[in-house]
């Protein structure tokens, strides 16, 4: 790596990088669901997604989600977070989850979450060397609707218009 690292919004055209992350984190997606799924992020006002940057290579990415429980109140969570396994142990991670404490910060929530699989031993390390506190442990439960993809997120920008308001 060459030059410095930097953390930028991210753009479709890091499609393809994003999606190979992805993939490295386990969750492989096409290129253009990973479009979509940007274009979406980009449209709401509950989400930001970043990443960091060394010249034109991505290095990882963190996705960030505003949401609110009728229990527990406003809050902010790591949807996702990656750095490329070339890129581990070089701060970037940390670069990232520092722009998510501030995006957080900037909305007035007070408490950030993430969720991590049991198996990731290295992540679970990570997130407690970052100031994060184990919380809870929970099992995810998901049922599967059968239905393209542009037409789920389509659909899901219609029923709540206040997603696509721009972030």
């Amino acid at each position: 790596m060459n030059g410095a690292i930097y953390v930028r919004h991210v753009s479709v055209k890091d499609a393809t990088q994003v999606s190979a992350l992805s993939a490295e984190l386990g969750y492989p997606t096409s290129v253009k669901d990973t479009i979509t799924y940007i274009q979406a992020i980009d449209k709401s006002i509950c989400d930001v997604a970043y990443v960091a940057v060394n010249g034109e290579t991505v290095l990882g990415w963190i996705h960030v989600l505003y949401t609110i429980r009728l229990e527990s109140g406003p809050f902010c969570e790591i949807g996702g977070l990656v750095v490329s396994r070339n890129a581990h142990g070089k701060g970037i991670g940390r670069l990232l989850v520092e722009k998510a404490k501030k995006w957080s910060a900037e909305r007035n929530i007070e408490k950030l979450r993430v969720r991590s699989n049991v198996i990731r031993d290295g992540a679970h390390a990570f997130y407690l060397k970052t100031g994060f506190v184990e919380y809870k442990q929970q099992k995810v439960f998901e049922y599967t609707i059968e239905t393209a993809v542009e037409e789920r997120v389509e659909k899901a920008m219609e029923k709540n218009p206040e997603l696509g308001m721009g972030s």
